[in-house]
């Protein structure tokens, strides 16, 4: 099949191939067939090859690896995340505390309505815990924990 029965963007790509060196031997000697007897190919390619001239020069630095777990191991970043569970949590379990205890004392309300809010409640906590949980021991064995998200 020759290369002039190829859709368009088939051939876009083996030029782009043939620009970064990485088009099989066999198959440059048609991919040029088509840059030289098409402008649009050409210009394309002739782009192409300036662009790589650009970018040969340009040396890209990036962050390090090691930015991203110095701030996760950061002892104040540690000390205010932990801290900060501490108040979440605590204050759920302030809040269901105050309520349970005015809910029993309260004579108004059956027993029967106060047992079920009570296990209705302790079935928030189990939950809540459970979700708490299963977030630390997935957190400690994240295979992907050095990775940018």
């Amino acid at each position: 099949m020759a290369i002039h029965e190829h859709n368009s963007e088939e051939i876009q790509l083996k030029i782009q191939a043939l620009a970064d060196n990485e088009l099989p031997e066999k198959e440059i000697g048609p991919v040029l067939e088509a840059v030289q007897g098409s402008y649009e190919y050409r210009e394309e390619y002739a782009e192409l090859l300036r662009l790589k001239k650009r970018l040969s020069g340009v040396v890209g630095k990036g962050p390090g690896s090691d930015w991203v777990l110095a701030s996760e191991r950061s002892i104040t970043r540690k000390l205010f995340r932990g801290v900060g569970s501490v108040f979440f949590i605590g204050s759920y379990l302030a809040l269901l505390g105050v309520a349970v205890v005015t809910l029993f004392q309260d004579s108004d309300v059956p027993i029967y309505v106060s047992i079920l809010v009570g296990v209705g409640i302790l079935g928030l906590v189990v939950l809540l815990g459970t979700a708490i949980a299963d977030r630390v021991r997935e957190s400690r064995t994240d295979k992907y924990r050095g990775v940018i998200r």
